[in-house]
C-alpha cells in the first residue's frame, strides 16, 4: 500500500503537480493508505461534511473490505469529520464585501458587484437572482451555491 501512495505522489510529481499534504492528525496515515486505494488525495480534501455524513460516506466505501476494521473505520471517520468538517454558510443579503470575498473565496471586484447590485436592486431570492449580477462568472456561483443562504 505504500508503495502505492509513493508511486501516486511521484506520478504528480512528474507530470507538475503538486500533492495534496492532508493536515497532520490522529488518523491521517489510515485515511492516506486505505483512501488513496481508490481516490486521489485532492478528491479526499476537496470533500467537506459532517459526522454522519462521513460515516455513510466510509461505510459506503469500505463495506466491502474486511481488511479494514471497525476501529480503523471509526478513526477513519473521526480524521475526516475534524479535518474535513461543512464549510460555514454566509447569508448572500446581509454579508459585506469582504465577508464575500473571505468566505466564499471570491474576487475582491465580484464581492464588490454583489454588494452593490444587492444595494441597488434589493434582497437575492435565490441563486438565479444571484446570477444575474453583471461581471460574476455563474459558475464562480454554482461551485459554491452550498453554502449560501438567501
Amino acid at each position: 500500500m505504500k508503495f502505492l501512495v509513493l508511486l501516486l505522489v511521484c506520478s504528480a510529481a512528474a507530470i507538475g503537480q503538486s500533492p495534496v499534504q492532508l493536515p497532520d492528525g490522529p488518523g491521517k496515515d489510515l485515511v492516506e493508505a486505505v483512501c488513496t486505494a481508490c481516490h486521489t488525495l485532492e478528491r479526499v480534501a476537496a470533500k467537506h461534511a459532517t459526522k454522519a455524513e462521513w460515516q455513510d460516506k466510509v461505510l459506503e466505501m469500505l463495506q466491502e473490505d474486511p481488511d479494514i476494521t471497525q476501529q480503523e473505520r471509526d478513526r477513519i471517520v473521526e480524521y475526516l469529520a475534524t479535518t474535513f468538517h461543512p464549510l460555514p454558510k454566509i447569508n448572500i443579503n446581509k454579508a459585506t464585501a469582504k465577508d464575500l470575498e473571505t468566505v466564499l473565496d471570491l474576487a475582491q471586484k465580484d464581492a464588490e458587484a454583489i454588494v452593490a447590485y444587492r444595494a441597488d436592486r434589493g434582497n437575492f431570492k435565490n441563486l438565479d437572482d444571484l446570477k444575474r449580477v453583471p461581471g460574476v462568472d455563474p459558475a464562480k456561483l454554482d461551485a459554491r451555491r452550498e453554502r449560501l443562504e438567501f
